[in-house]
């Protein structure tokens, strides 16, 4: 009896483990695999990735930027053709992870997006195929890209331009910037760089915008009917923003100004009248015109990542220190992506182009190119007679005003120059377009953290703009789906 019940015991013990076993088995079968392969410490994970073949990324031109390479011991290599586009196209490292165009379009890149049928989906699982990702075509434009890195020079700042009236990003830096083909060995010494390589001043700037507020203020004042012809005497009279004493950014040949010529020359006077003249509301409204409470953003890229609650509480003025934050020196702060945008509505009649950089992706093993669905929506931000009036006014102050060092030959720019105050240091900022004819054309915005030469500053966005004239001049018709 008593043996009896100890093989009872032994067979219920047996069934015990047996049904532990069959249990854990059937847990590996069908949940454990995906289990295990996200698990970021998984060998196999690492190796599945270090073994996907990533897209290329050519530029509007059809020339080839970044492409993946095959070396003699079958392993896989990154590399990044032009140094010129470190900032705007990123990375792309097994250790590190994605940044820039790498990290927006990754998921076509790492061939994510490719749609393969059962069968095939089938064969590469079971052979163990690697994944080979998609290329995909940019707006950015390899000479506009080259001749921007080239005018900032060793400045530490950013610069975008944008086509008008697509919204097209022709080109995008920020400096100081870094070398992605020796990413991986330089990381540790990036890391602790002067002047944070790694951070995209063009996209996640929050900058003092100071006097280049002067731009959107002129044409809230269009908007409100406010004169601008209107003679004031001593209008070359410095103002205090706080701490900072701001005056003219170039001598008028006047001290009786108007409000038109008060901007040509970045006088702050007048608009410090013409604020207090239309009162916080006016102000607010028309602030509100222009989304600084909404500023753009760029599809897949990092951009500001200010809680918005914050961000719109910032641009709610008050009676308290509205002259400062009017004048862009209290707690307003913006992106050269938002100074383009609103660059490039006052060329596109008052509505800003929502900006974007994919074209086109090109699925592996074939040579048709799709095109990316098309982001031709605008924001309204001027009546077309503003927008209109600003051009010519702009392009004044590039003819005769502060702005004189961004003129070109043979072509129709306008422009702004102005500085802002940050603790012990200066910005200047220039924001200007060239245009074209027919509501088409580019617009600029561009910061340098290291000056006060506004000349400079000038001077870079008259070569940029330039540049992008020239190659939208000659840039041929976007290639359809069938091409």
């Amino acid at each position: 009896m008593h043996f009896t019940r100890e093989i009872n015991r032994l067979m219920f013990g047996i069934l015990l483990l047996l049904g532990i076993v069959a249990v854990a088995a059937a847990y590996w079968a069908v949940v454990g695999p995906d289990t295990i392969l996200q698990r970021q410490d998984n060998p196999r994970l690492v190796q599945t990735e270090a073994e996907i073949r990533r897209g290329s990324i050519l530029d509007r031109d059809n020339t080839l930027l970044v492409t993946t390479t095959l070396n003699d011991d079958n392993s896989l290599t990154r590399s990044y053709i032009y140094p010129e586009f470190a900032s705007a196209l990123g990375y792309a490292s097994l250790r590190y992870g994605v940044n820039g165009a790498e990290a927006a379009f990754n998921n076509i890149l790492r061939g994510d997006t490719v749609n393969n049928d059962i069968l095939n989906q089938l064969s590469n699982d079971l052979l163990h195929k690697a994944k080979v990702g998609s290329d995909v075509r940019l707006t950015f434009d390899l000479d506009v890209q080259q001749a921007a890195v080239s005018a900032m020079g060793d400045h530490t700042g950013a610069i975008v331009i944008l086509d008008v009236p697509t919204g097209q990003v022709l080109a995008m830096a920020s400096l100081p910037t870094y070398d992605p083909n020796t990413l991986d060995q330089n990381w540790e010494a990036l890391t602790q760089a002067k002047g944070n390589p790694f951070f995209n001043r063009a996209l996640q700037g929050t900058y003092q915008p100071g006097l280049a507020l002067q731009t959107p203020l002129l044409a809230a004042a269009l908007l409100a009917n406010y004169p601008l012809n209107t003679p004031l005497a001593d209008a070359n009279q410095s103002v205090q923003l706080g701490e900072v004493s701001f005056s003219c950014v170039d001598e008028p040949p006047d001290t009786t100004l108007t409000l038109q010529s008060a901007y040509l020359y970045g006088c702050p006077y007048p608009f410090a009248q013409m604020i207090r003249d239309i009162g916080i509301q006016t102000v607010q409204s028309a602030f509100n015109t222009f989304a600084f409470e909404r500023p753009p953003t760029l599809t897949g890229y990092v951009t500001n990542p200010a809680d918005q609650t914050v961000q719109s509480s910032r641009f709610l003025f008050g009676t308290d220190n509205f002259t400062e934050n009017a004048l862009g020196q209290g707690t307003i702060t913006v992106s050269p992506l938002e100074m383009a945008v609103i660059a490039a509505a006052i060329v596109n009649d008052g509505n800003a182009p929502i900006p974007h950089s994919l074209l086109q992706v090109r699925p592996p093993n074939t040579d048709v190119w799709h095109d990316e669905e098309g982001v031709n929506s605008s924001v309204p931000m001027l009546t077309a007679d503003s927008s209109r009036q600003m051009q010519t006014i702009m392009e004044a102050a590039v003819d005769e005003g502060a702005a004189h060092a961004a003129a070109q030959p043979d072509l129709t720019i306008g422009g702004h120059v102005a500085l802002a105050y940050v603790g012990e240091t200066t910005q200047t900022w220039f924001i200007g377009f060239v245009t074209m004819g027919n509501r088409q054309g580019a617009a600029i915005a561009l910061v340098l953290e290291d000056t006060s030469n506004t000349d400079l500053a000038a001077e870079i966005g008259g070569q940029v703009l330039a540049a992008a004239q020239e190659q939208l001049g000659v840039i041929t018709p976007q290639p359809t789906a069938a091409s």
